[in-house]
């Protein structure tokens, strides 16, 4: 029997099972699905039934204006709940229930009418709440409009209020600038007083005991005039008939008063220092002639005769009298007292002088008096004057005031009757704001409440002191949002009445339909766990008849199976194992078997295959390894080529200077030996000769030396790179001796090579190495890094990174190289010149020795048009006893 017929009874056998199953299970399938259309319906009912009790619940909470769609959605819910219990009722499997389908479809019915009245109430409601909105904007403008009116009215009053506070203030300065003025005046009488009394007592003093000066009287004048001047201008702003009050003049005139009194107070203080003087020259001629021999007011001493002398001393006697009179300006009254001085002709003049001092003295002193009876007449004016202003001006003050008080009062009770009025506008809309959150919980207690409230209003407002239409259409706005308030309240309690029997049926239609839907699932569930207990039994049953025919065929195949199994493992150890088994049969498993020794067959002849290509390979890769090997044998050769004619053309120039130094001495030893052979040679010949021999020598010992030293580095640079033997030595010298070596080859260039190096460096590793690499590097710069013509500077620099590393760079400052070859310039081959003979093996052979023999590593640094930099650091001795530190050479990249 083929593999296909016993598959096909192992797989039979479980679909005949299946089938019987099948039968069965659709009958109860077809039982189920009716059962559970209809729990489908009665969960439809359910959730339609809250769909609909949420749009009724939404349909309070939204603004009036999206009422609309919530009462089309509650319809369409409502209407899609009664067409599934309609269509539940026609569901045969809902027989047993149908009583309760009826009364749920009552209840819905009752329930959408309860919602169509609740409707119309809320409509009537929003109605009514829209009038309390217009009609408390109404109020709130009435109450704007009030108070706006009496903010006018405050704001006149305080225009008025400031008037008078002007006025107030005005007249307030007018009654001090009286006093002030009258002050001014006395204090300006005070000092003339002290001013005259001067004239008595000899000087006269200030307020604070300071001698009175013009400048204290320029004080205190300029201090009168500025009150006049300042009480004229008060009296400007408050009196229209300012002429009647000239403060300015009356200071004015008692300033000129106060003027001719210092004048004649000037006079009268000079004639009597006049008077004194004529009075002491009286008093001293009278002495003089009456002692004898004594000297005259000229100083002088006369021979007076007797007479005269007598007469004289009677006079003398009388002197204290006439200075009592002369004092008192009474001289001239009392001509006796004169007559025996007039008899003495020497006396006549000192006498006539005391008449006209006397004289002047009288005429100042009256000047000084009629001053004093002007200064008087000026200050009686001004004192009259002031006390005229303080009569009428202080009347005037005092009805400013009484006026001031009373526009006060004015103003505090309008400003009560403002914030009364202010207060009017907060109730109402605190009022509003109560009724508006009533209305959203439908509290009607609370809505009647405020209506209460709002009464309380109604008599506050008749209260109020304010324009009668005004008042009237305040209370009229009051009363209607009162009366819309009312009917919001009966609204709302009709509403939760209606809320109350709409969420009772909402309970009712919820419940019922829960039921019936758990009484359709629950009989879904019995017929569902009746078919999985059919399904369960009859899946068994097929199970252990497929199970006993799957063992029996499974036997059948895998004996074959497992022996090609076998066969093929021996094969792929051993393709000549021999024939596999079973090739001969016509079943599947020959097929399998001559598939295999094909497959093997195969196998065999291309393993052969393999190994002939891998044999190919390996000699190519050999190959390639010896021509690379020879390729950097010829490129070490070419380098020491090039290094060996430099050297030449260098060692060339000593050579050929020494040898023409030779052949010129040897044609003047010819010369000087035929003359010495002649009997010819002189002293001075012979001294000649001696300067060019010595200046030949020394040329030849210089250019030889020279060649020499050339020979001599080249000698140990060859030697170092044929040899590569280890050797110890120092670092700078050795890299002198380097950039010597290579000097042909930079300086026919045109390009200038530095070495930077310490003294102290010491190197126990592979000159050679050292010198095939930084001759590669030079060459590489001289090759690739400059146009032709263009003079470069190359550096070596080296350092030393503590005791057992070096650091060397070598750097040009030619055009550097692309950033997408900078990667690549370590590869062997690679070249940017190869049409002009490069390999591209130089700095490949500079990475391989700086890592190889060196025990080192290399790094490259480049930017277009700026140089390269080639950073090389490796240990001063590399040794295989010291490998750690060689393995721990750091990167040049790393600090």
């Amino acid at each position: 029997m083929r593999i296909r017929s016993r598959i096909a009874v192992v797989g039979g056998v479980p679909v005949v099972v299946a089938a019987v199953i099948a039968v069965a299970g659709g009958l109860l399938l077809a039982r189920s699905e009716r059962v559970y259309e209809s729990a489908v319906l009665a969960g439809s009912v359910y959730r339609d039934v809250l769909a609909a009790t949420a749009a009724r619940i939404d349909y309070l909470q939204v603004a009036p204006a999206d009422r609309a769609s919530r009462a089309n959605r509650f319809e369409t819910m409502s209407d899609s709940a009664a067409a599934e219990l309609r269509q539940l009722g026609k569901t045969g499997s809902a027989d047993p229930h149908r009583a309760e389908v009826e009364r749920a479809t009552a209840v819905l019915a009752r329930y959408v009418d309860q919602m169509r009245s609740f409707i119309q109430v809320t409509a009537a409601n929003d109605s009514a709440v829209a009038d309390m909105g217009r009609h408390a904007a109404t109020l709130m403008t009435l109450t704007d409009r009030a108070r706006e009116r009496q903010h006018a009215a405050n704001v006149d009053s305080l225009g008025s209020l400031t008037e008078a506070d002007r006025r107030l203030r005005d007249s307030r300065d007018v009654v001090d600038g009286a006093h002030e003025l009258r002050e001014a005046m006395l204090d300006l009488q005070r000092a003339e007083a002290q001013h005259v009394a001067a004239l008595g007592f000899g000087m006269g003093l200030f307020g604070n005991g300071r001698p009175l000066t013009r400048a204290d009287f320029r004080i205190a004048i300029d201090r009168l005039t500025a009150t006049a001047d300042r009480l004229q201008a008060a009296l400007g702003r408050t009196d229209p008939l300012v002429d009647r009050y000239p403060a300015k003049q009356a200071a004015a005139r008692y300033a000129a008063t106060v003027a001719d009194l210092q004048a004649a107070v000037a006079e009268l203080r000079g004639a009597q220092a006049e008077r004194d003087v004529a009075l002491s020259r009286f008093e001293a001629t009278a002495q003089a002639v009456a002692g004898l021999g004594s000297s005259n007011a000229e100083g002088r001493t006369t021979s007076v005769p007797l007479g005269e002398q007598m007469l004289a001393e009677q006079v003398v006697r009388t002197l204290p009298v006439v200075r009592a009179l002369v004092l008192t300006g009474t001289l001239n009254h009392q001509p006796d007292v004169t007559f025996l001085s007039s008899l003495l002709p020497s006396l006549r003049l000192p006498l006539e002088g005391l008449y006209s001092v006397q004289a002047r003295a009288a005429a100042a002193q009256q000047a000084l008096e009629a001053a004093q009876r002007a200064g008087a007449e000026a200050a009686s004016a001004i004192e009259a004057l002031t006390a005229r202003i303080l009569m009428v001006k202080a009347t005037g003050y005092t009805a400013i005031q009484d006026e001031v008080v009373q526009l006060i009062a004015y103003a505090i009770q309008a400003n009560d009757t403002e914030q009364e009025t202010q207060n009017v506008a907060v109730v109402a809309l605190r009022l509003g704001r109560r009724a508006g959150d009533a209305v959203a919980v439908r509290d009607a207690e609370e809505a009647d409440r405020i209506v209460a409230d709002a009464s309380t209003l109604l008599e506050t407002v008749r209260g109020l002191p304010m324009s009668p239409l005004l008042q009237d259409d305040v209370l009229s706005a009051i009363r209607n949002w009162r009366e819309s308030l009312r009917r919001t309240a009966e609204g709302l309690r009709r509403l939760n009445e209606l809320l109350i029997a709409m969420d009772r049926d909402a309970g009712a239609l919820v419940e019922t339909a829960r039921q019936l839907d758990e009484t359709f699932r629950n009989e879904a569930a019995r017929i569902g766990e009746l078919l999985t207990r059919i399904l369960i039994i009859g899946a068994t049953i097929g199970l252990l008849l497929a199970g006993g025919a799957a063992v029996v065929v499974a036997r059948s195949i895998s004996r074959p199976v497992l022996r090609l199994q076998r066969q093929m493992t021996s094969l792929a150890e051993d393709p000549l194992a021999g024939p596999i088994d079973g090739t001969r049969r016509q079943d599947e498993f020959g097929a399998m078997a001559r598939a295999a020794a094909f497959f093997i067959r195969e196998i065999g002849l291309r393993e052969q295959a393999a190994r002939q290509a891998k044999d190919r390979a390996d000699r190519a890769l050999e190959d390639l390894r010896r021509t690379q090997a020879d390729l950097i044998q010829a490129e070490k050769m070419a380098s020491l080529g090039g290094l060996v004619a430099g050297v030449a053309h260098e060692i060339n120039t000593p050579l050929g200077n020494a040898l023409m130094g030779a052949t010129h001495l040897q044609d003047r030893l010819t010369v000087l030996a035929r003359q010495a052979g002649g009997g010819n040679l002189r002293r001075s010949d012979f001294a000649e000769f001696q300067e060019t021999a010595d200046e030949i020598a020394r040329l030849l010992v210089l250019n030889l030396q020279q060649a020499c030293e050339l020979v001599q580095s080249f000698k140990q640079v060859a030697a170092d790179q044929t040899s590569g033997e280890e050797r110890l030595f120092l670092l700078k010298p050795y890299l002198e001796d380097l950039a010597t070596s290579l000097s042909p080859s930079w300086r026919r260039a045109g390009h200038s090579l530095r070495v930077e190096c310490p003294e102290t460096i010491e190197i126990d590793g592979y000159p050679g190495v050292l010198a095939q690499i930084l001759t590669n590097l030079v060459m590489n710069s001289i090759t690739h890094a400059y146009r032709e013509g263009q003079q470069g500077r190359l550096l070596i620099t080296a350092t030393a990174q503590g005791p057992d590393m070096v650091t060397l760079v070598y750097s040009d400052d030619g055009r550097g190289i692309a950033p997408a070859d900078l990667g690549r310039v370590f590869d062997p081959f690679f070249t940017t010149r190869r049409g002009a003979g490069s390999t591209g093996l130089g700095l490949h052979i500079v990475y391989n020795l700086v890592v190889n023999r060196l025990g080192g590593k290399v790094a490259v640094d480049s930017f277009p048009d700026s140089g390269v930099r080639f950073t090389i650091r490796f240990p001063r001795r590399f040794a295989t006893d010291n490998m750690a530190s060689v393995a721990a050479v750091p990167s040049p990249q790393e600090p």
